[in-house]
């Protein structure tokens, strides 16, 4: 296997990534069912959405080993999204020890979901041309 990337890893790890990808998915997607039931909407919530479309994104795209749009989008996406979710952590930090528990939780949960985008956008020559990689 490449150091650079999981294209040349064997079918049980390129099967992990994608069964990671579908389960991180499907929690999301329930995740903010829920909070849509609640009438939770507002102009955070969709700017939420845009973020983890984006880390889903490259967690899929990593996951799958395609390309999905240019390689000079996802190094500063994948800043950009890290970012976000770093700043929207800290109002959930302050609250208390229960909203420390849920942003570790959180970040446990998301960990693979940002090494993968992070991979995505810097660590897959097989996938962008030398080019187009970001260094």
């Amino acid at each position: 296997m490449s150091a650079a990337s999981n294209a040349g890893a064997p079918a049980p790890i390129r099967k992990g990534w994608a069964a990671y990808a579908a389960i991180l998915t499907a929690l999301i997607v329930a995740g903010e069912v829920a909070n849509l039931a609640q009438g939770k909407l507002d102009p955070r919530t969709l700017a939420n959405w845009v973020v983890t479309a984006v880390l889903l994104v490259a967690t899929w795209g990593y996951a799958l080993r395609r390309r999905i749009g240019a390689a000079r989008y996802w190094a500063p996406a994948f800043w950009v999204v890290l970012l976000a979710t770093l700043v929207t952590l800290v109002p959930v930090v302050i609250a208390g020890a229960a909203g420390l528990y849920v942003a570790g939780v959180s970040l446990l949960l998301l960990a693979p979901a940002f090494w993968a985008a992070w991979r995505y956008a810097y660590r897959s020559p097989d996938l962008w041309p030398s080019t187009e990689v970001p260094r």
